[in-house]
C-alpha cells in the first residue's frame, strides 16, 4: 500500500475501515504460549493433567465381625515434576553478549555545531539510560518476537540546559511489546518502508470499565481512536512536529528458544522420570531367602538377622545404572545449547580450564559472538533509527540544529561482550610500541580502582619518589 492511499483511508469518515487498514499487516503472536514456556511453574511437566500422579496399591487391616482382614486399596502418589528454566538462560545470555558492553555512538563531528549536536544526542541517551534500556528492548524482542520503542517530548517543570541548549522539553522513551498486553501494528509500503505504526491497548474509564484504544503515528500526523460498542471513533488528531514516525520497531520470526522447545520438554520429562526412579531405588531394600527367625530391635546398633539354615539375606542393589538415560540427558543439554548458540559458562564446565589466553577466550565464545553478528541485522537498523529520531527532536527543540541534524551522520557500534585478558593486551601494545610504556603513571593510578583520589595519590607518589632519590647534604657519601 502507498502512503497516499493510506492517508485517504485514515483521513476518511469510516474509522473502522481505517483501523482495519492500519492493522492489515498484523503479525500473529501467541503470547500466552510464549509466557507458558517462559515461566517454569507453567511448563507442561508441572501440569498435573499431563503428568499425572501415580496410582499405587497398599494393604490395610480392617476390623470385621470375625476378626481382621487385609484389604488392598489404591491411593495417588505424587510424582516428580522438574522444570528447567532454559528459555530464560538462552535469552539472558543472548542479551548479555549483545549488550553487555555499552553501545558506542560515533560520528565524524569536526565543526562546533556538529560537536554540540553529538553532545546533545549523547546526553539524551544517557538521560534515558539507554545502555540498560537496550537490554530491555532485546529481552522483549527475544521472548515475544516484537518490540517497539516510542520517543516523545514532555514539558519540564522549568526551562533547562541539560542537553547543551535551553529548552522547555525533556525527551523520553517508552518500550512496548506484546508481552505487556500491547498489540503492535507496523504498516510497510511496497518497498519495505514503515509508513505507519499503530498500537492497541486497554485503559480504564471513569466507571472502571475497560476501553480499547488504537493510536497511530505517521510522518505527518498522530491519530487516536476509541472503541465505541463494536465500532471505532476518532477522539484526537494532531500534527507530528518532527515529520518522522517517532517509533523504532523491530521483530524476529520466532522466540529465541523455539527451535529447541521440544528438546527442553523432553529433557524435563527425563529428569522428572529419573528422579522418580531414584526415589524408588534410592533406599536400600532387604531381600531374605528362607524363614527369618529373629530381627534386632529398632535403634539397636550392630543388629543381627537370624534366618533358618540355608537362608540368605542381602540388599537389593541396582546393578545396571541407566547409562542410556544419562547419555540422552547429556545429549539434550548439548543440543539445546549448541542450536541456540548459547555458551555453557557454568562453574562446573570451566573449573578445570585454568588460565587461558585471550585467543582461547575468543574461541570459547566465538559461537555467541557469531550470534551477536546475526542479531546486528536487527539492531544496527534499530539503533540507527533511534539516533535519527533523537536528531529530529533536537532540531525541533532548537531550530539552530536544523541543517546540521540533516547533514551529520551518527552511527551506533555494538561490541560483543567478552572477558578481557588485560595482561596479554598490554604486552601486545608494549611490544607494538617498541618496549615503551603505553600509558602514563598518572593514568595507571587513576585506572587502578584502588584509590578514591587519583590526583592526590599521584602527587604523593611523586613526593615519595623525590624523597627516595634525594641525598641530604649532611649524609656521608664515602
Amino acid at each position: 500500500m502507498r502512503y497516499q492511499d493510506l492517508k485517504k483511508i485514515i483521513d476518511g469518515e469510516d474509522a473502522a475501515k481505517a483501523v482495519e487498514a492500519l492493522s492489515s499487516q498484523k503479525k500473529d503472536v501467541d503470547v500466552e504460549i510464549l509466557k507458558k514456556q517462559w515461566s517454569v511453574d507453567k511448563h507442561d511437566v508441572t501440569d498435573k493433567g499431563k503428568r499425572k500422579d501415580r496410582k499405587v496399591l497398599y494393604e490395610e487391616e480392617q476390623e470385621t465381625e470375625n476378626g481382621t482382614k487385609t484389604v488392598v486399596k489404591e491411593r495417588p502418589e505424587p510424582v516428580n515434576r522438574i522444570p528447567v528454566p532454559f528459555q530464560k538462560n538462552i535469552v539472558g545470555k543472548a542479551v548479555s553478549f549483545l549488550f553487555g558492553n555499552p553501545v558506542k555512538v560515533v560520528a565524524a563531528a569536526t565543526q562546533e555545531p556538529e560537536i554540540k549536536l553529538l553532545d546533545a544526542v549523547n546526553k539524551i541517551l544517557d538521560d534515558n539510560k539507554t545502555d540498560s534500556q537496550n537490554r530491555v528492548v532485546a529481552k522483549q524482542l527475544f521472548r515475544s518476537t516484537q518490540v517497539a520503542e516510542f520517543w516523545y517530548p514532555i514539558k519540564a517543570a522549568e526551562p533547562h540546559e541539560d542537553y547543551g541548549f535551553e529548552t522547555e522539553f525533556k525527551l523520553r522513551m517508552s518500550i512496548f511489546s506484546p508481552w505487556d498486553g500491547v498489540k503492535l501494528f507496523p504498516l510497510f509500503d511496497d518497498y519495505g518502508d514503515l509508513i505507519a505504526f499503530s498500537r492497541e491497548y486497554t485503559v480504564k474509564d471513569e466507571e472502571n470499565k475497560d476501553i480499547q484504544q488504537f493510536e497511530t503515528y505517521t510522518a505527518e500526523n498522530y491519530y487516536l481512536w476509541k472503541q465505541s460498542g463494536t465500532s471505532w471513533e476518532v477522539v484526537e488528531k494532531a500534527v507530528n512536529p518532527i515529520k518522522r514516525i517517532p517509533v523504532v520497531y523491530s521483530e524476529q520470526e520466532q522466540a529465541e528458544w523455539a527451535d529447541v522447545q521440544v528438546a527442553i520438554e523432553r529433557l524435563e520429562t527425563l529428569l522428572s522420570n529419573h528422579a522418580d526412579t531414584n526415589d524408588y531405588n534410592g533406599s536400600p531394600t532387604v531381600v531374605a531367602e528362607g524363614q527369618i527367625l529373629s530381627i534386632g530391635k529398632k535403634g539397636e546398633q550392630g543388629k543381627v538377622l537370624e534366618v533358618e539354615k540355608g537362608g540368605k539375606v542381602e540388599y537389593l542393589s541396582w546393578d545396571h545404572a541407566p547409562e542410556s538415560i544419562r547419555m540422552e540427558i547429556e545429549n539434550l543439554f548439548k543440543v539445546i545449547l549448541t542450536y541456540t548458540q548459547t555458551p555453557d559458562i557454568s562453574f562446573e564446565s570451566v573449573k578445570g580450564v585454568g588460565a587461558i589466553s585471550g585467543i582461547a577466550l575468543k574461541l570459547m565464545f566465538m559461537d555467541a559472538h557469531l550470534k551477536v553478528m546475526d542479531k546486528r541485522e536487527i539492531f544496527d537498523p534499530h539503533l540507527k533509527r533511534r539516533l535519527n529520531i533523537i536528531k529530529a527532536f533536537v532540531a525541533e527543540m532548537d531550530k539552530d540544529f536544523g541543517k546540521v541534524a540533516k547533514k551529520l551522520k551518527i552511527d551506533a557500534e555494538i561490541t560483543p561482550y567478552i572477558i578481557q585478558d588485560d595482561l596479554e593486551r598490554m604486552n601486545l601494545l608494549i611490544t607494538a610500541n617498541g618496549g615503551k610504556a603505553v600509558i602514563s603513571q598518572k593514568t595507571s593510578v587513576a585506572q587502578s580502582g584502588l584509590v578514591d583520589d587519583p590526583d592526590a595519590e599521584y602527587k604523593q607518589l611523586e613526593l615519595e619518589f623525590e624523597k627516595a632519590n634525594t641525598v641530604a647534604v649532611t649524609e656521608p657519601t664515602e
